[in-house]
């Protein structure tokens, strides 16, 4: 027999096969907060497919994951704290927790969900998130990390110019080997941070920049052979030159980075 709270945690989920399978136990701790979450919205959408999904074994396992990782989430909140996922939010994060694979995609979704579900913190939870997550790429969930702790991201371009001043730019966006090393593919930093900005979530620009140039050194140095090399037979009668600029997080990108974003230390 089911004691009483662990009754009305199955009736809410309306799915207790799914949940002693992916749970094991119903008296799990985060196990009621997940229930009190989620009723609103389960049912709404293809959380009803939930079942079907379970019977295939790649969706199971990205489903079992990610109802693992949210109840995670929602042990940490004191059960007088968990309020119903709206269904603007809950319903298309609940549908993506059966197929979507990707951790750091993953991880999104869930952040937001747990801080949609929670009183605390639902002033953070933008229904628009959710779109803002389909498109991102899982590189630019990675590259985003980089303002939880940091205002702004420098870069440099390089530039061919006359003596006269005018220029030409021969580069894209050149930013620090430690944020290239995060990326599987770092060669398209200029579209990610591109599509970054398209979203609402970062600035770049090219007319303001940090104060202190030790910044921006490293990043000169990072391919000025090749570059020297380009400008001499490409261009002839310029010189090597760089720009320089930061992209900056917006106050949009931070209410996203504070829902979505887990901080890492």
């Amino acid at each position: 027999m089911l004691d009483g709270w662990q009754q009305v945690a199955q009736e809410a989920l309306k799915i207790p096969g799914i949940l002693v399978e992916v749970y094991g136990d119903l008296a799990k701790p985060g196990v009621k907060q997940v229930g009190v979450a989620l009723e609103t919205v389960i049912g709404l959408g293809n959380t009803i497919l939930w079942p079907i999904a379970w019977a295939n074994a790649r969706s199971r396992i990205a489903l079992e994951k990610n109802l693992e990782k949210y109840r995670k989430e929602m042990e940490a909140v004191p059960e007088e704290k968990v309020v119903g996922v709206a269904p603007e939010i809950g319903v298309p994060v609940t549908e993506k927790l059966a197929y979507v694979s990707d951790e750091q995609l993953a991880n999104l979704y869930i952040k937001l969900l747990a801080t949609a579900s929670n009183q605390d913190t639902l002033s953070n939870a933008h229904p628009s998130f959710v779109n803002v997550i389909n498109n991102m790429s899982p590189d630019e969930a990675v590259l985003l990390k980089n303002f939880v702790t940091n205002d702004t991201m420098p870069f440099v371009t390089a530039q061919a110019q006359w003596p006269n001043g005018v220029y030409s730019t021969i580069s894209g966006s050149i930013v620090s080997q430690r944020v290239l090393s995060s990326l599987s593919f770092p060669l398209n930093i200029d579209v990610y941070l591109s599509n970054l900005a398209g979203l609402g979530l970062v600035e770049i620009r090219d007319d303001k920049w940090l104060s202190d140039d030790n910044l921006y050194e490293p990043l000169r140095n990072l391919h000025k052979a090749e570059l020297e090399a380009l400008v001499a037979s490409k261009y002839e009668g310029r010189r090597l030159d760089f720009g320089k600029g930061g992209v900056t997080c917006t106050p949009f990108g931070y209410k996203f980075i504070a829902a979505c974003h887990v901080r890492e230390d």
